[in-house]
Protein backbone atom coordinates (compact mmCIF):
# COMPACT_ATOMS: atom_id res chain seq x y z
CA UNK A 1 0.00 0.00 0.00
CA UNK A 2 0.95 3.78 -0.66
CA UNK A 3 2.48 5.33 2.72
CA UNK A 4 0.43 8.62 2.50
CA UNK A 5 2.03 11.19 4.94
CA UNK A 6 1.93 14.92 5.28
CA UNK A 7 5.35 16.26 4.83
CA UNK A 8 5.38 19.45 7.77
CA UNK A 9 7.48 21.99 5.77
CA UNK A 10 7.27 24.13 2.56
CA UNK A 11 7.48 21.28 0.03
CA UNK A 12 3.73 21.02 -1.74
CA UNK A 13 1.73 19.52 1.40
CA UNK A 14 0.24 16.84 -0.44
CA UNK A 15 0.08 13.19 0.27
CA UNK A 16 2.74 10.98 -1.18
CA UNK A 17 2.23 8.18 -2.84
CA UNK A 18 5.01 5.15 -2.62
CA UNK A 19 8.30 7.56 -2.29
CA UNK A 20 11.17 7.17 -4.93
CA UNK A 21 14.41 6.34 -4.42
CA UNK A 22 16.57 9.29 -3.24
CA UNK A 23 18.82 10.98 -5.71
CA UNK A 24 20.63 14.55 -5.12
CA UNK A 25 20.19 16.78 -6.28
CA UNK A 26 16.29 16.04 -5.84
CA UNK A 27 14.43 19.20 -6.38
CA UNK A 28 11.24 19.03 -4.02
CA UNK A 29 8.43 18.85 -6.92
CA UNK A 30 9.73 15.23 -7.97
CA UNK A 31 9.23 13.69 -4.46
CA UNK A 32 5.76 13.41 -5.64
CA UNK A 33 6.59 10.74 -8.42
CA UNK A 34 5.61 7.42 -7.62
CA UNK A 35 8.25 4.90 -8.39
CA UNK A 36 9.14 1.24 -7.24
CA UNK A 37 11.06 1.36 -4.16
CA UNK A 38 14.70 -0.28 -4.18
CA UNK A 39 15.01 -3.99 -1.98
CA UNK A 40 17.60 -4.73 0.32
CA UNK A 41 19.36 -6.42 -2.30
CA UNK A 42 19.54 -3.30 -4.75
CA UNK A 43 21.00 -1.09 -1.77
CA UNK A 44 23.73 -3.91 -1.75
CA UNK A 45 24.09 -4.29 -5.75
CA UNK A 46 24.58 -0.21 -5.64
CA UNK A 47 28.23 -0.79 -3.65
CA UNK A 48 29.00 -4.22 -5.09
CA UNK A 49 28.66 -2.68 -8.31
CA UNK A 50 26.43 -5.54 -9.82
CA UNK A 51 25.04 -4.45 -12.95
CA UNK A 52 21.84 -2.15 -11.64
CA UNK A 53 22.93 0.94 -13.47
CA UNK A 54 19.54 2.54 -13.82
CA UNK A 55 18.95 1.90 -10.01
CA UNK A 56 22.18 3.66 -9.34
CA UNK A 57 21.71 6.61 -11.56
CA UNK A 58 18.27 7.21 -9.90
CA UNK A 59 19.54 6.64 -5.85
CA UNK A 60 23.54 6.95 -5.86
CA UNK A 61 24.30 9.66 -3.61
CA UNK A 62 26.86 11.94 -5.55
CA UNK A 63 29.73 11.26 -2.68
CA UNK A 64 29.61 7.47 -4.11
CA UNK A 65 28.66 8.31 -7.30
CA UNK A 66 28.99 11.26 -9.99
CA UNK A 67 26.04 12.70 -10.69
CA UNK A 68 24.80 12.24 -14.19
CA UNK A 69 25.12 16.38 -14.91
CA UNK A 70 29.13 16.43 -13.79
CA UNK A 71 29.71 13.00 -15.92
CA UNK A 72 28.35 14.48 -18.71
CA UNK A 73 31.20 17.70 -18.70
CA UNK A 74 33.37 15.22 -17.86
CA UNK A 75 32.58 13.60 -21.30
CA UNK A 76 32.08 16.80 -23.25
CA UNK A 77 36.03 17.27 -21.80
CA UNK A 78 37.24 13.99 -22.60
CA UNK A 79 35.71 14.48 -26.23
CA UNK A 80 37.55 17.82 -26.82
CA UNK A 81 41.07 17.15 -24.70
CA UNK A 82 40.78 13.36 -23.91
CA UNK A 83 43.21 10.17 -25.24
CA UNK A 84 42.09 7.19 -26.06
CA UNK A 85 40.86 4.98 -23.12
CA UNK A 86 41.26 8.03 -20.99
CA UNK A 87 38.63 9.53 -18.04
CA UNK A 88 38.95 12.78 -16.35
CA UNK A 89 37.97 14.56 -13.21
CA UNK A 90 37.02 18.13 -12.69
CA UNK A 91 38.33 20.30 -10.02
CA UNK A 92 37.76 24.11 -9.30
CA UNK A 93 41.19 24.27 -7.76
CA UNK A 94 44.57 23.55 -8.67
CA UNK A 95 45.96 22.19 -5.52
CA UNK A 96 42.83 19.96 -5.78
CA UNK A 97 44.13 18.80 -9.07
CA UNK A 98 47.73 17.77 -7.74
CA UNK A 99 46.36 15.77 -4.84
CA UNK A 100 44.69 13.96 -6.72
CA UNK A 101 47.40 13.43 -9.43
CA UNK A 102 49.27 12.74 -5.99
CA UNK A 103 46.86 10.21 -5.17
CA UNK A 104 46.85 8.08 -8.42
CA UNK A 105 50.81 8.27 -8.39
CA UNK A 106 50.74 6.65 -5.03
CA UNK A 107 48.04 3.88 -5.46
CA UNK A 108 49.43 2.70 -8.74
CA UNK A 109 52.75 3.98 -9.25
CA UNK A 110 52.82 2.28 -13.33
CA UNK A 111 51.03 4.81 -14.35
CA UNK A 112 51.76 8.23 -13.08
CA UNK A 113 53.79 9.18 -15.84
CA UNK A 114 49.94 8.85 -17.45
CA UNK A 115 48.48 11.11 -15.66
CA UNK A 116 48.31 14.82 -16.58
CA UNK A 117 46.35 18.18 -15.59
CA UNK A 118 44.97 20.48 -18.16
CA UNK A 119 43.70 24.12 -17.49
CA UNK A 120 40.37 25.03 -19.29
CA UNK A 121 38.32 27.57 -19.09
CA UNK A 122 34.37 27.29 -18.87
CA UNK A 123 32.07 29.64 -20.19
CA UNK A 124 29.12 29.54 -16.95
CA UNK A 125 25.26 30.49 -17.16
CA UNK A 126 24.26 30.44 -13.67
CA UNK A 127 20.24 29.66 -12.96
CA UNK A 128 18.00 32.26 -11.51
CA UNK A 129 17.73 31.12 -7.84
CA UNK A 130 15.40 32.57 -5.14
CA UNK A 131 17.46 34.67 -2.22
CA UNK A 132 16.24 37.21 0.39
CA UNK A 133 17.51 40.47 1.66
CA UNK A 134 16.29 40.70 5.40
CA UNK A 135 12.63 41.63 4.33
CA UNK A 136 12.31 41.17 0.82
CA UNK A 137 12.97 38.23 -1.70
CA UNK A 138 14.69 38.56 -4.70
CA UNK A 139 15.24 37.04 -7.93
CA UNK A 140 18.86 36.95 -9.46
CA UNK A 141 20.85 36.11 -11.84
CA UNK A 142 23.69 36.78 -13.87
CA UNK A 143 23.27 39.22 -16.50
CA UNK A 144 26.37 37.89 -18.71
CA UNK A 145 28.10 34.60 -19.13
CA UNK A 146 31.05 34.66 -17.08
CA UNK A 147 34.49 32.10 -17.66
CA UNK A 148 36.26 30.84 -15.17
CA UNK A 149 39.55 28.62 -14.91
CA UNK A 150 39.10 24.95 -14.09
CA UNK A 151 41.35 22.03 -13.95
CA UNK A 152 41.49 18.60 -15.60
CA UNK A 153 42.73 15.25 -14.25
CA UNK A 154 43.04 12.96 -16.86
CA UNK A 155 44.26 9.28 -16.43
CA UNK A 156 44.19 5.77 -17.94
CA UNK A 157 40.43 4.02 -17.18
CA UNK A 158 42.05 1.36 -15.49
CA UNK A 159 43.26 3.57 -12.43
CA UNK A 160 39.88 4.90 -12.57
CA UNK A 161 39.37 3.56 -8.79
CA UNK A 162 42.29 5.03 -7.45
CA UNK A 163 41.03 8.29 -8.57
CA UNK A 164 37.74 8.03 -7.32
CA UNK A 165 38.93 7.08 -3.29
CA UNK A 166 40.48 10.65 -3.98
CA UNK A 167 37.57 12.36 -5.06
CA UNK A 168 35.37 10.36 -2.53
CA UNK A 169 37.62 10.82 0.66
CA UNK A 170 38.27 14.71 0.00
CA UNK A 171 34.82 15.82 -1.32
CA UNK A 172 35.81 18.37 -3.81
CA UNK A 173 35.36 18.39 -7.55
CA UNK A 174 32.42 20.12 -9.28
CA UNK A 175 28.86 20.11 -7.82
CA UNK A 176 25.84 19.27 -10.02
CA UNK A 177 24.25 23.10 -10.46
CA UNK A 178 27.91 24.07 -11.58
CA UNK A 179 28.04 21.49 -13.84
CA UNK A 180 24.71 22.15 -15.27
CA UNK A 181 25.79 25.82 -15.93
CA UNK A 182 28.62 24.38 -17.74
CA UNK A 183 26.30 22.77 -20.11
CA UNK A 184 24.56 25.27 -22.49
CA UNK A 185 28.50 26.09 -23.29
CA UNK A 186 30.59 23.13 -23.80
CA UNK A 187 31.40 23.58 -27.29
CA UNK A 188 32.97 26.72 -26.11
CA UNK A 189 35.72 25.49 -23.82
CA UNK A 190 39.32 26.35 -24.02
CA UNK A 191 42.14 24.43 -23.16
CA UNK A 192 44.99 27.08 -21.39
CA UNK A 193 48.10 27.28 -22.61
CA UNK A 194 50.46 24.48 -20.53
CA UNK A 195 52.75 27.30 -19.33
CA UNK A 196 49.39 29.10 -16.99
CA UNK A 197 48.84 26.08 -15.50
CA UNK A 198 50.77 27.34 -12.60
CA UNK A 199 50.45 31.09 -13.25
CA UNK A 200 47.74 33.55 -12.10
CA UNK A 201 45.02 35.17 -14.33
CA UNK A 202 42.94 37.68 -12.84
CA UNK A 203 40.21 37.60 -15.06
CA UNK A 204 39.54 33.83 -14.47
CA UNK A 205 39.80 33.61 -10.68
CA UNK A 206 37.78 30.63 -9.61
CA UNK A 207 35.71 33.22 -7.06
CA UNK A 208 32.33 32.29 -8.42
CA UNK A 209 30.21 32.49 -5.13
CA UNK A 210 27.43 34.61 -4.18
CA UNK A 211 28.69 36.47 -0.90
CA UNK A 212 25.64 37.72 0.04
CA UNK A 213 24.17 34.40 0.27
CA UNK A 214 27.50 33.30 1.59
CA UNK A 215 27.31 35.92 3.94
CA UNK A 216 23.71 35.23 5.40
CA UNK A 217 24.49 31.76 5.98
CA UNK A 218 27.33 32.80 7.75
CA UNK A 219 25.64 34.85 10.08
CA UNK A 220 22.73 32.52 10.66
CA UNK A 221 25.32 29.54 11.58
CA UNK A 222 26.98 32.26 14.39
CA UNK A 223 23.44 33.01 15.10
CA UNK A 224 22.37 29.62 15.80
CA UNK A 225 26.09 29.54 17.84
CA UNK A 226 25.15 32.06 20.41
CA UNK A 227 21.42 30.79 20.60
CA UNK A 228 20.62 28.97 24.33
CA UNK A 229 24.18 28.26 24.63
CA UNK A 230 25.68 26.16 27.68
CA UNK A 231 28.40 29.34 27.85
CA UNK A 232 26.36 32.71 26.56
CA UNK A 233 29.60 35.20 27.41
CA UNK A 234 32.08 32.46 25.50
CA UNK A 235 29.25 32.10 22.38
CA UNK A 236 29.10 35.65 22.45
CA UNK A 237 32.67 35.63 20.77
CA UNK A 238 31.78 33.65 17.73
CA UNK A 239 31.69 36.11 14.68
CA UNK A 240 31.03 35.22 10.73
CA UNK A 241 34.61 35.97 9.91
CA UNK A 242 35.15 32.59 12.12
CA UNK A 243 32.84 30.92 9.51
CA UNK A 244 34.25 29.12 6.29
CA UNK A 245 32.37 27.69 3.67
CA UNK A 246 33.15 24.62 1.28
CA UNK A 247 31.08 22.88 -1.21
CA UNK A 248 30.50 19.83 0.57
CA UNK A 249 31.12 18.34 4.54
CA UNK A 250 33.67 16.46 3.03
CA UNK A 251 35.75 19.26 1.49
CA UNK A 252 35.33 20.13 5.00
CA UNK A 253 36.64 17.80 6.70
CA UNK A 254 39.75 17.27 4.33
CA UNK A 255 40.33 21.27 4.86
CA UNK A 256 39.91 20.86 8.32
CA UNK A 257 43.16 17.90 8.27
CA UNK A 258 44.82 19.62 5.39
CA UNK A 259 44.72 23.13 8.06
CA UNK A 260 46.01 21.07 11.08
CA UNK A 261 49.00 19.07 9.29
CA UNK A 262 49.99 22.63 8.22
CA UNK A 263 50.11 23.83 11.67
CA UNK A 264 51.08 20.27 13.30
CA UNK A 265 52.21 17.53 11.50
CA UNK A 266 52.01 14.75 13.85
CA UNK A 267 49.79 12.30 15.20
CA UNK A 268 46.29 12.56 14.80
CA UNK A 269 43.34 10.72 16.90
CA UNK A 270 39.92 9.39 16.37
CA UNK A 271 38.23 9.05 19.42
CA UNK A 272 34.87 6.82 18.91
CA UNK A 273 33.36 5.12 15.84
CA UNK A 274 32.98 8.41 13.14
CA UNK A 275 31.62 8.84 9.83
CA UNK A 276 33.23 6.22 7.73
CA UNK A 277 34.92 8.40 4.98
CA UNK A 278 35.73 10.61 8.10
CA UNK A 279 38.51 7.83 9.36
CA UNK A 280 39.24 6.73 5.96
CA UNK A 281 40.34 10.32 4.93
CA UNK A 282 42.42 10.94 7.78
CA UNK A 283 44.06 7.68 7.48
CA UNK A 284 45.05 8.51 4.43
CA UNK A 285 45.45 12.23 4.40
CA UNK A 286 46.88 12.74 8.32
CA UNK A 287 49.88 11.16 9.76
CA UNK A 288 49.73 8.25 11.92
CA UNK A 289 46.32 8.18 12.95
CA UNK A 290 45.44 6.06 15.69
CA UNK A 291 41.94 5.02 16.04
CA UNK A 292 39.57 4.48 19.42
CA UNK A 293 36.59 2.60 17.73
CA UNK A 294 34.47 1.92 20.78
CA UNK A 295 34.86 5.60 22.72
CA UNK A 296 34.33 4.35 26.55
CA UNK A 297 35.34 4.95 29.48
CA UNK A 298 37.92 2.41 29.34
CA UNK A 299 39.10 3.65 25.95
CA UNK A 300 40.02 6.84 27.24
CA UNK A 301 42.07 5.57 30.17
CA UNK A 302 44.11 3.80 27.74
CA UNK A 303 44.08 7.15 25.78
CA UNK A 304 45.03 9.03 28.21
CA UNK A 305 48.06 6.75 29.26
CA UNK A 306 49.04 6.69 25.48
CA UNK A 307 48.97 10.29 25.75
CA UNK A 308 50.83 10.89 29.50
CA UNK A 309 53.58 8.09 27.84
CA UNK A 310 54.03 10.36 24.14
CA UNK A 311 54.24 13.20 26.53
CA UNK A 312 57.48 11.70 28.47
CA UNK A 313 59.05 10.66 24.68
CA UNK A 314 58.33 14.16 23.58
CA UNK A 315 56.62 13.27 20.91
CA UNK A 316 53.29 16.01 20.52
CA UNK A 317 49.96 14.48 19.50
CA UNK A 318 48.35 17.15 16.62
CA UNK A 319 44.45 16.57 17.21
CA UNK A 320 41.63 14.63 18.60
CA UNK A 321 38.58 14.29 16.37
CA UNK A 322 34.90 13.35 17.74
CA UNK A 323 31.40 13.48 16.77
CA UNK A 324 28.59 14.63 18.82
CA UNK A 325 26.31 11.73 18.37
CA UNK A 326 28.49 9.50 16.25
CA UNK A 327 26.99 7.73 13.32
CA UNK A 328 25.53 5.00 12.88
CA UNK A 329 25.65 4.16 16.82
CA UNK A 330 24.85 7.89 18.06
CA UNK A 331 27.08 7.74 21.38
CA UNK A 332 28.46 10.79 22.46
CA UNK A 333 31.88 10.37 23.92
CA UNK A 334 32.72 11.99 27.17
CA UNK A 335 34.05 15.45 25.67
CA UNK A 336 34.65 17.43 28.96
CA UNK A 337 37.26 15.08 29.68
CA UNK A 338 38.78 15.35 26.04
CA UNK A 339 38.42 18.98 26.64
CA UNK A 340 40.64 18.61 29.58
CA UNK A 341 43.46 16.25 28.15
CA UNK A 342 43.76 18.17 25.39
CA UNK A 343 44.06 21.55 28.08
CA UNK A 344 46.78 19.20 29.52
CA UNK A 345 48.73 17.70 26.50
CA UNK A 346 48.42 20.75 24.26
CA UNK A 347 46.33 18.82 20.91
CA UNK A 348 43.42 20.40 18.79
CA UNK A 349 40.00 19.41 19.47
CA UNK A 350 37.75 18.25 16.81
CA UNK A 351 34.06 17.85 16.70
CA UNK A 352 31.65 17.14 13.87
CA UNK A 353 28.66 17.75 15.08
CA UNK A 354 26.17 17.16 12.13
CA UNK A 355 23.96 14.20 14.34
CA UNK A 356 23.18 16.56 17.01
CA UNK A 357 23.49 19.76 15.27
CA UNK A 358 23.30 23.41 15.50
CA UNK A 359 19.85 23.51 17.23
CA UNK A 360 20.40 20.85 19.50
CA UNK A 361 24.20 20.63 20.65
CA UNK A 362 26.67 23.40 21.92
CA UNK A 363 29.80 22.19 21.07
CA UNK A 364 31.89 25.41 21.98
CA UNK A 365 33.26 24.95 25.26
CA UNK A 366 34.65 21.87 23.76
CA UNK A 367 35.66 21.94 20.23
CA UNK A 368 38.54 23.94 18.98
CA UNK A 369 37.26 23.58 15.22
CA UNK A 370 33.92 22.68 14.53
CA UNK A 371 33.18 20.66 10.76
CA UNK A 372 29.26 20.55 10.11
CA UNK A 373 27.92 18.74 6.86
CA UNK A 374 25.50 21.50 6.14
CA UNK A 375 24.36 19.22 3.72
CA UNK A 376 22.11 17.44 6.17
CA UNK A 377 19.62 19.05 8.16
CA UNK A 378 21.01 22.35 8.04
CA UNK A 379 19.42 22.47 4.65
CA UNK A 380 16.89 19.90 5.25
CA UNK A 381 15.53 19.58 1.97
CA UNK A 382 18.25 16.98 0.05
CA UNK A 383 19.17 19.67 -2.87
CA UNK A 384 22.06 20.67 -2.34
CA UNK A 385 25.36 20.23 -0.77
CA UNK A 386 27.67 22.48 1.66
CA UNK A 387 30.16 22.24 4.63
CA UNK A 388 31.88 24.49 7.22
CA UNK A 389 34.82 25.24 9.29
CA UNK A 390 33.99 27.15 12.41
CA UNK A 391 36.66 28.17 14.54
CA UNK A 392 36.60 28.55 17.90
CA UNK A 393 37.63 32.36 19.33
CA UNK A 394 37.91 30.75 22.91
CA UNK A 395 40.55 28.12 21.50
CA UNK A 396 44.42 28.75 22.77
CA UNK A 397 45.24 27.87 18.53
CA UNK A 398 42.44 30.73 17.50
CA UNK A 399 44.96 33.03 16.22
CA UNK A 400 47.59 30.85 14.46
CA UNK A 401 44.83 28.29 12.79
CA UNK A 402 42.46 32.00 11.76
CA UNK A 403 45.68 33.00 10.49
CA UNK A 404 46.96 30.38 8.16
CA UNK A 405 43.37 29.55 6.86
CA UNK A 406 42.92 33.03 6.06
CA UNK A 407 45.75 32.96 4.19
CA UNK A 408 44.79 29.99 1.99
CA UNK A 409 40.99 29.86 1.72
CA UNK A 410 39.49 30.30 -1.22
CA UNK A 411 35.36 29.97 -1.32
CA UNK A 412 34.83 27.16 -3.99
CA UNK A 413 30.68 26.94 -3.09
CA UNK A 414 28.97 27.95 -6.70
CA UNK A 415 26.88 30.72 -5.84
CA UNK A 416 23.27 28.95 -7.09
CA UNK A 417 24.27 26.22 -4.26
CA UNK A 418 24.54 29.02 -1.26
CA UNK A 419 21.67 30.46 -2.61
CA UNK A 420 19.31 27.18 -1.95
CA UNK A 421 21.19 27.08 1.04
CA UNK A 422 20.30 29.57 2.54
CA UNK A 423 16.67 29.25 1.45
CA UNK A 424 16.58 25.76 2.96
CA UNK A 425 18.28 27.02 6.29
CA UNK A 426 15.59 29.79 7.15
CA UNK A 427 13.79 26.95 8.47
CA UNK A 428 16.21 24.75 10.18
CA UNK A 429 14.79 24.85 13.87
CA UNK A 430 11.14 24.44 12.50
CA UNK A 431 12.46 21.08 10.61
CA UNK A 432 15.15 20.13 13.59
CA UNK A 433 11.80 20.03 16.21
CA UNK A 434 9.78 18.07 13.90
CA UNK A 435 12.86 15.80 13.15
CA UNK A 436 13.31 15.16 17.53
CA UNK A 437 9.90 14.51 17.56
CA UNK A 438 9.51 12.21 15.16
CA UNK A 439 12.49 10.04 15.93
CA UNK A 440 11.68 10.33 19.78
CA UNK A 441 7.94 8.54 18.70
CA UNK A 442 9.67 6.05 16.74
CA UNK A 443 12.11 5.53 19.39
CA UNK A 444 9.38 4.95 22.16
CA UNK A 445 6.88 3.19 19.40
CA UNK A 446 9.61 0.55 18.84
CA UNK A 447 11.06 0.19 21.97
CA UNK A 448 8.35 -1.71 23.52
CA UNK A 449 9.32 -4.32 20.76
CA UNK A 450 13.23 -4.38 21.00
CA UNK A 451 14.77 -7.02 22.93
CA UNK A 452 10.92 -9.33 23.66
CA UNK A 453 11.41 -12.89 23.08
CA UNK A 454 8.29 -12.28 20.04
CA UNK A 455 10.39 -9.69 18.35
CA UNK A 456 12.99 -9.46 15.32
CA UNK A 457 14.20 -6.20 16.51
CA UNK A 458 17.28 -7.03 19.66
CA UNK A 459 18.05 -2.54 20.12
CA UNK A 460 17.80 0.69 19.02
CA UNK A 461 20.83 2.76 19.11
CA UNK A 462 19.72 6.63 19.91
CA UNK A 463 21.44 9.25 21.70
CA UNK A 464 18.79 9.03 24.80
CA UNK A 465 18.82 5.25 24.94
CA UNK A 466 22.90 5.04 24.41
CA UNK A 467 25.10 4.36 27.51
CA UNK A 468 26.74 7.49 26.45
CA UNK A 469 23.53 9.53 27.05
CA UNK A 470 24.71 11.60 29.75
CA UNK A 471 27.84 12.89 27.80
CA UNK A 472 25.07 14.09 24.81
CA UNK A 473 23.27 15.62 27.61
CA UNK A 474 25.92 17.60 28.65
CA UNK A 475 26.25 19.62 25.33
CA UNK A 476 22.33 19.45 25.04
CA UNK A 477 21.39 23.55 24.40
CA UNK A 478 19.36 25.06 26.68
CA UNK A 479 15.35 24.88 26.23
CA UNK A 480 13.67 27.90 25.26
CA UNK A 481 10.40 28.73 24.42
CA UNK A 482 11.62 29.14 20.51
CA UNK A 483 12.78 25.55 20.62
CA UNK A 484 13.59 23.00 23.05
CA UNK A 485 16.78 20.71 22.24
CA UNK A 486 16.23 17.00 21.77
CA UNK A 487 18.63 14.19 20.67
CA UNK A 488 18.24 14.67 16.91
CA UNK A 489 16.98 13.31 13.61
CA UNK A 490 18.76 9.79 13.33
CA UNK A 491 18.46 6.58 15.27
CA UNK A 492 19.54 2.89 14.24
CA UNK A 493 17.46 -0.50 14.55
CA UNK A 494 19.46 -3.53 15.47
CA UNK A 495 18.17 -6.88 14.29
CA UNK A 496 18.44 -10.33 15.55
CA UNK A 497 20.17 -11.31 11.90
CA UNK A 498 20.34 -10.22 8.13
CA UNK A 499 17.07 -12.28 6.96
CA UNK A 500 14.80 -10.04 9.44
CA UNK A 501 16.68 -6.98 8.45
CA UNK A 502 16.04 -7.32 5.25
CA UNK A 503 12.69 -8.21 6.05
CA UNK A 504 11.60 -5.39 7.47
CA UNK A 505 13.79 -2.69 4.86
CA UNK A 506 11.81 -4.43 2.45
CA UNK A 507 8.90 -4.01 4.12
CA UNK A 508 9.27 -0.59 4.98
CA UNK A 509 7.35 2.11 2.76
CA UNK A 510 9.66 5.30 2.96
CA UNK A 511 12.65 6.17 1.30
CA UNK A 512 15.77 3.98 0.66
CA UNK A 513 18.89 5.16 0.83
CA UNK A 514 22.00 6.68 2.09
CA UNK A 515 22.31 10.52 3.75
CA UNK A 516 20.29 11.88 6.72
CA UNK A 517 18.43 15.12 7.56
CA UNK A 518 16.45 15.20 4.94
CA UNK A 519 12.62 16.15 4.70
CA UNK A 520 11.51 12.69 4.23
CA UNK A 521 12.13 9.70 6.19
CA UNK A 522 15.45 7.59 4.95
CA UNK A 523 16.18 3.96 5.70
CA UNK A 524 19.42 2.59 4.76
CA UNK A 525 20.99 -1.13 5.57
CA UNK A 526 24.14 1.15 6.72
CA UNK A 527 26.87 -2.02 6.97
CA UNK A 528 25.58 -3.69 3.72
CA UNK A 529 25.99 -0.98 1.74
CA UNK A 530 28.60 0.80 3.46
CA UNK A 531 30.92 -1.63 5.16
CA UNK A 532 30.31 -4.52 2.38
CA UNK A 533 33.65 -5.43 1.57
CA UNK A 534 34.96 -4.57 5.29
CA UNK A 535 31.96 -6.50 7.42
CA UNK A 536 34.03 -8.15 9.97
CA UNK A 537 36.11 -5.36 10.62
CA UNK A 538 32.67 -3.03 10.95
CA UNK A 539 32.00 -5.82 13.29
CA UNK A 540 34.44 -5.98 15.90
CA UNK A 541 33.29 -2.47 16.55
CA UNK A 542 29.93 -3.72 17.59
CA UNK A 543 28.32 -2.98 13.89
CA UNK A 544 26.30 -5.60 12.82
CA UNK A 545 25.65 -6.12 9.70
CA UNK A 546 21.93 -6.53 10.75
CA UNK A 547 21.39 -2.63 11.13
CA UNK A 548 19.22 -0.22 9.73
CA UNK A 549 19.84 3.73 9.76
CA UNK A 550 16.52 5.40 10.20
CA UNK A 551 16.74 8.96 9.20
CA UNK A 552 13.23 10.90 9.97
CA UNK A 553 11.76 13.35 7.85
CA UNK A 554 8.87 15.53 8.14
CA UNK A 555 6.03 13.35 7.72
CA UNK A 556 3.08 12.86 10.45
CA UNK A 557 4.41 11.03 13.44
CA UNK A 558 1.32 8.77 13.83
CA UNK A 559 1.78 7.77 9.90
CA UNK A 560 5.64 7.25 10.74
CA UNK A 561 4.69 5.11 13.77
CA UNK A 562 1.98 2.86 11.89
CA UNK A 563 4.42 2.46 9.29
CA UNK A 564 7.24 1.04 11.27
CA UNK A 565 5.19 -0.89 13.24
CA UNK A 566 3.59 -2.69 10.42
CA UNK A 567 7.15 -3.58 8.85
CA UNK A 568 8.34 -4.96 11.93
CA UNK A 569 5.01 -7.29 12.52
CA UNK A 570 5.80 -8.55 9.46
CA UNK A 571 9.40 -9.40 9.88
CA UNK A 572 8.28 -10.82 13.71
CA UNK A 573 6.14 -12.90 11.79
CA UNK A 574 9.07 -14.93 9.82
CA UNK A 575 10.71 -15.27 13.30
CA UNK A 576 7.11 -16.94 14.84
CA UNK A 577 7.05 -19.02 11.50
CA UNK A 578 10.99 -20.12 11.80
CA UNK A 579 9.43 -21.05 14.81
CA UNK A 580 7.52 -23.12 14.12
CA UNK A 581 8.69 -24.69 10.88
CA UNK A 582 12.59 -24.34 10.82
CA UNK A 583 12.97 -23.54 7.12
CA UNK A 584 11.28 -19.89 6.41
CA UNK A 585 14.61 -18.23 7.35
CA UNK A 586 16.57 -20.31 4.34
CA UNK A 587 13.77 -20.63 2.09
CA UNK A 588 14.35 -16.41 2.10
Amino acid sequence: MPFLVQVQNDVPTKSLPNPPPLGYPVPAHRHAVSVQLPTWQDMRGMVAQEPRVSLVQQIGYPRSFLNQDVVKVNNACLALLGHADEKCLIFPALDHALACQATIADSAPEAADRVRIQAADFLLSEPPVTVATTTVSETRQSTHNARRRFFLVFFPSQVNASAMVFWRLTGTGISSRLAQSMHEHLESIAPAPAYELFGSNSDLLREFADAQADDMVRARIVKLLQRASIDPAQSARFASTDVFLYPTGMAAIYEANKLLQSWRSTQTIVFGFPYELTLKMIQKYGLACRFYGFGTPAELDEFEGYLANEWEQGRMVQSVWCECASNPLLRTVDLQRIRHLADTYGFVVVVDETIGSFANVDVAGIADVIVTSLTKSFSGNANVMAGSIILNPSSPFYALLKQSLDSTYVNELFGADSRVLEYNSRKFLARAAIMNRNAQHLVSVLGSFAGTSSSTLTHIYYPSTCWSRENYEARMRTATAEFVSGYGGLFTLEFESVVAAATFFDALNVHKGPSLGAHVTLAQPYVQTVFMREKEWAASYGLSESIVRISVGLEDEQALGDEFTRALRLANRFKAGRELSGHLESFL
